[in-house]
């Protein structure tokens, strides 16, 4: 029998409504534990209307420094946004000015404390920080989003750090997700022993936006003996606008996979047990004041 705790965490809450109603049927149908909503989505307020509803949904921020539209007055973050006004198009653009000094980190800590304080002020429980993207594993931008955490009382923030394997490189349209995740780990192994990061195992990347039910089964079979393991997906519902198609994601398969009976059952035979950041985190004392704080 395994030791092994595993957060099922779907990402992108408050992107769209189709996206918020497949997390939250992953969650009531599914194997779904734990979500991060994006302050800045456009489906915000559905998101915050459906979690109200349903309190069982362990929550987090995503925080969000790519594509979606500013929380900040544009003009107050210059180095965020282009010229339309909307945050760097991908991870990539963002690191490439992060690199050579283009990105000024004073606006990166005024634009994510205000996704943080959009949330909270809500009055949603928030048990953990993540990112879209894996942003807030760049040395500075974590070092912002502790101190966030820090200061709001949030007990735990992600570390992706999934291992390479051998599978990963055997076909060639695969070669390029496994670069991506070999720099992700990186810059995720030096933070894996952050008291911040509860969970020391993670895995989801590398399918990330396709993870089929074939592939979460297989997910599922190799995962460590013990401690917490974090399982990053995708699910969603059909969304006719195709606004996100660019990125290739299958939220439909996903949400498919995350209700396929088998892998409850693998679950049970294995002695996995599933939990949520909130279930790992201690009790903190109340949060300051918003007002106050400002």
């Amino acid at each position: 029998m395994n030791a092994l705790r595993l957060i099922v965490h779907a990402d992108d809450l408050g992107l769209s409504e189709p996206v918020n109603a497949g997390i939250l049927e992953a969650h009531q149908d599914g194997l779904v534990t734990s979500s991060s909503i994006m302050a800045n989505g456009a489906a915000l307020d559905d998101a915050v209307r459906r979690c109200r509803a349903t309190p069982s949904l362990d929550l987090g921020v995503h925080l969000t420094l790519t594509e979606e539209r500013p929380l900040c007055d544009p003009a107050t973050i210059p180095s965020l946004v282009d010229g339309d006004g909307r945050l760097h198009r991908h991870a990539v653009d963002f690191t490439r000015r992060y690199l050579s000094g283009r990105i000024a980190l004073a606006e990166v800590a005024a634009e994510l404390d205000a996704q943080v304080r959009r949330v909270l002020d809500t009055g949603l429980p928030v048990s953990h920080l993540d990112s879209h993207q894996h942003l807030h594993l760049l040395p500075r931008v974590w070092e912002i989003a502790a101190e966030l955490a820090r200061r709001y009382h949030i007990a735990a923030i992600r570390c992706p750090l999934e291992p390479l394997n051998l599978s990963m490189f055997s076909r060639p349209r695969r070669l390029s997700r496994a670069a991506q995740l070999a720099v992700l780990n990186r810059f995720a192994v030096r933070r894996r022993d952050d008291p911040m990061v509860l969970a020391n195992h993670f895995r989801g990347f590398f399918f990330g936006g396709r993870l089929t039910a074939s592939r979460l089964v297989g997910l599922l079979q190799g995962l460590p003996a013990s401690g917490v393991c974090e399982l990053m997906c995708h699910p969603g519902q059909r969304d006719s606008s195709g606004e996100y198609s660019h990125w290739g994601y299958q939220w439909e398969k996903e949400l498919a996979a995350l209700k396929y009976p088998l892998a409850r059952h693998l679950l049970d035979d294995y002695g996995i047990a599933l939990t949520s950041y909130a279930d790992l985190v201690q009790p903190v004392p109340d949060r300051p004041s918003l007002t106050a704080t400002a």
